[in-house]
C-alpha cells in the first residue's frame, strides 16, 4: 500500500469520486430533490447513472480488505462489481503480496477500460471480465479464497450461488453497501440467515453504510 504509483493512483480515483459526489448532491438539490436517486432502483444494464459514476467504496473499506485478504493469505480473489477499479486496486495489491490473482466483473465496457488503465497505472493486474456476470463467472474454476460483492444488490445472491460450490471452508465473503442497522433488511443477509449452517456473518459498520463480513463453515 506504500507503492508511490498505486498511491498516487487511489489518490486521484478516491479524489475524482468525491468531487462526482459532491456535484451529483449540488445538482440533486438545485432541482429541488434533495434526497437524491437510490441507483439500487434503477436498471445497470441500461442506466446513464450506472455507466457514469464511481459508485465506489472508500479508503478504509478498501484497506480494510486489503488487510483481510494479506491475513488469510488469499490467493484466489473474485470480485463481483468492478465500476472503475478503485476497489480492484486494493484487491491486487493485496493478490501482488500473497502471489494470487484478481477475477473482476463489470458489465460496462467504458469503466472496464478506465479499472484495467488505473491497474496499468499502478503496475497491477487484473482479469476483468466485460458483460453479465452471471455469464462471465460462470464454469468451473479454482477454489476461491475471497469473494467482493458489489455489484447490483439484486444480484448478491445469485452470484453467491453461481460461485458457492467454488468457495472452500474458510473463504471470505465481504459484500459492499449492507445496511448497518438492524432494522433493515438486505437480500443478502435474509439469504446468509437462511444459510447459517453454512456460514457465520458479522456486519462492519464504515459510517453511514457498512459491510457484511462472512466466512463459509
Amino acid at each position: 500500500m506504500n507503492d508511490a504509483k498505486l498511491s498516487a493512483v487511489l489518490e486521484r480515483e478516491h479524489a475524482a469520486s468525491l468531487e462526482q459526489k459532491k456535484n451529483r448532491r449540488a445538482a440533486w438539490e438545485a432541482s429541488g430533490r434533495p434526497a437524491g436517486m437510490n441507483p439500487q432502483k434503477m436498471d445497470f444494464r441500461i442506466s446513464d447513472f450506472h455507466r457514469t459514476n464511481y459508485l465506489s467504496i472508500g479508503p478504509a473499506e478498501g484497506r480494510f480488505m486489503y488487510g483481510q485478504i494479506l491475513a488469510k493469505g488469499a490467493k484466489e480473489i473474485v470480485e463481483f462489481g468492478t465500476s472503475f477499479g478503485i476497489s480492484t486496486l486494493y484487491l491486487a495489491a493485496a493478490a501482488a503480496e500473497t502471489g494470487g490473482r484478481v477475477t473482476g466483473s463489470e458489465f460496462h465496457p467504458e469503466k472496464a477500460d478506465r479499472a484495467l488503465s488505473n491497474l496499468v497505472a499502478a503496475g497491477l493486474e487484473a482479469d476483468i471480465r466485460v458483460g453479465d456476470a452471471l455469464e462471465t463467472l460462470a464454469g468451473e474454476g479454482p477454489e476461491i479464497d475471497f469473494l467482493f460483492l458489489d455489484g447490483a444488490a439484486n444480484l448478491y445472491v445469485p452470484v453467491l450461488d453461481l460461485l458457492e460450490p467454488r468457495l472452500r471452508p474458510g473463504s471470505v465473503i465481504v459484500a459492499d453497501n449492507i445496511p448497518v442497522a438492524k432494522d433493515e433488511g438486505h437480500v443478502l443477509l435474509d439469504a446468509l440467515q437462511d444459510r447459517q449452517e453454512a456460514y457465520v456473518t458479522s456486519i462492519v459498520s464504515f459510517g453511514q453504510s457498512g459491510m457484511s463480513y462472512s466466512v463459509r463453515l
